[in-house]
């Protein structure tokens, strides 16, 4: 009964992953890069990047810093470069996730059915760094609206720009981070794996 329970493939909604998705990835003994701990950390790195990259894209489109006026790219083609460019950034900061997750061997989302109690422990430990790095970005992320808000602190030039420029890039880095948080810290954290397993 077991066998025939365990044979079937069943999708966990709330983890977003399927038992054999899970199963493939943790009996996976195939050598790769990404089993050691220095280019997983390149991983998270490069994830970084993106991620910033994206949150800074609105910004790009203040033209020139040194006017008066700071002027906005507003015209059509300037607009369609710059949503090309976020949706480059995006597209790159979830295939970044997505190997950061095979990296991983997707216990950051696994469920703890389908994992025994050193990764279970593991990926909890994760899920504490991550939670804290969760609340600092989001309380900085409300704050950055609030400042950018009509009465905000910020110069009314940057408001008016921000107004006029595309805020998707905000907002998809802000919900990419939480989404990529936890395979992050669990990269960052993780050992080595040794290379010479039987397979």
């Amino acid at each position: 009964m077991t066998d025939e329970r365990e044979s079937k493939d069943r999708f966990y909604w709330v983890e977003g992953v399927s038992r054999k998705e899970v199963r493939k990835q943790l009996d996976d003994r195939r050598p790769s890069a990404l089993r050691r701990q220095g280019p997983r950390r390149a991983l998270v790195a490069l994830c970084v990047a993106v991620l910033v990259t994206l949150f800074a894209s609105p910004f790009l489109q203040l033209g020139e810093l040194t006017s008066p006026a700071m002027t906005v790219a507003t015209s059509p083609s300037e607009r369609k470069v710059f949503s090309y460019l976020e949706a480059a950034l995006l597209v790159a900061a979830v295939i970044v996730w997505l190997q950061l997750r095979k990296s991983v061997r997707i216990v950051s989302e696994a469920p703890d059915e389908l994992l025994d109690e050193r990764q279970i422990a593991l990926r909890n430990a994760a899920y504490v760094v991550a939670y804290r790095w969760m609340s600092t970005l989001a309380v900085l992320f409300v704050l950055l609206v609030m400042a950018l808000a009509e009465g905000g602190v910020m110069p009314q030039a940057i408001r008016e720009v921000v107004r006029m420029a595309s805020w998707s890039g905000l907002h998809m880095s802000f919900l990419m981070s939480l989404v990529a948080l936890p395979s992050m810290v669990l990269a960052w954290q993780l050992p080595s794996e040794p290379q010479d397993e039987p397979a």
